[in-house]
């Protein structure tokens, strides 16, 4: 592929509506090619640059005792986690895994099938359950309702309709590569049952955020916690009713620091214009994988 197609593939590829196959092929011209491996890496500095403007308004609270407004905050995360938040580390690092030094080990969130109708209401106090907006399981699905507020934001805004899992990663550090990079991925099936090219449109995300410390206070800061994480990734995809696609499979992928304690896991459904209903909106078999490299094609590391 010519350059031209290389920077559209890469930006499929972020937003993670690429193929298996075209992701192959994606990974195959970036291991086989420096000049790509180097436009690839350009492109997520300059995306990232780009995306701390987004982050500085939404995670902005104004001096004095009344607090500015901040009912962008979970869009902004939505369009920029993955992008913004390494940038405020003491490095940037970005890596694509390899399928062919690949170990795969792949482990469940509790109840990733909705299989179990146990769902609680807010952001998770505790691992192992889903919690948040209105929402409800039936036939085996994640069926989103209705759009809520963040109970750590009062001043925010219903926009999306969120369900949160924390997770658990001390029990995984024995499986981290010694040798390489670790790889934590996301991936949870989204439908949209409306008639065809029913409006509004509907973005769907899976995000993954991961944090060191207690995960059983982070409801108390969520989502101004987020700026905090070690890592994240994120993957969404837009949708107006059902077409020939039918199931959409987001997939997320962030690299796994050693201090890292637990995840968050979010999938979400957003309508892109208010009040909306939410009917027939689902998500499904959502899971978590631990990928182990000895080495990345792709590393940058700066600052």
């Amino acid at each position: 592929m010519n350059d031209t197609d290389f920077l559209a593939q890469a930006m499929r590829y972020q937003d993670g509506v690429l193929t298996p196959d075209e992701v192959l092929a994606f990974e195959t011209a970036m291991r086989d090619d420096p000049v790509k491996r180097q436009l690839f890496a350009d492109m997520q500095v300059r995306s990232m640059a780009l995306h701390d403007r987004f982050r500085q308004e939404a995670f902005r609270i104004e001096p004095g005792p009344k607090r500015r407004t901040t009912w962008i905050t979970r869009p902004i995360a939505a369009m920029a986690a993955g992008l913004v938040i390494g940038l405020f580390s003491a490095s940037i690092v970005w890596a694509i895994s390899s399928p062919k030094a690949t170990t795969e080990r792949l482990f469940s969130l509790l109840n990733g099938s909705f299989d179990e109708n146990r769902l609680e209401h807010g952001f998770p106090h505790q691992a192992g359950f889903w919690s948040g907006d209105e929402a409800a399981i039936r036939d085996g699905q994640l069926r989103f309702i209705a759009p809520g507020s963040d109970s750590g934001d009062p001043t925010g805004r219903a926009i999306s309709c969120d369900v949160f899992q924390l997770v658990d990663l001390r029990p995984l550090r024995h499986a981290l590569s010694p040798e390489g990079d670790s790889v934590l991925e996301l991936s949870a099936d989204f439908r949209d049952g409306r008639a065809p090219n029913t409006r509004p449109s509907v973005s769907f995300f899976g995000q993954l955020y991961l944090f060191s410390g207690d995960p059983g206070s982070l409801h108390q800061t969520w989502p101004q916690s987020i700026p905090e994480a070690l890592a994240s990734g994120s993957a969404q995809v837009t949708t107006l009713g059902s077409d020939a696609k039918g199931v959409r499979t987001l997939t997320a992928k962030c690299l796994i620091p050693a201090q890292a304690d637990f995840a968050v896991i979010q999938i979400a459904a957003r309508p892109n214009l208010r009040p909306a209903k939410l009917d027939g909106l689902s998500a499904d078999n959502v899971k978590l994988t631990l990928k182990t490299q000895p080495t990345l094609p792709v590393r940058i590391v700066q600052r």
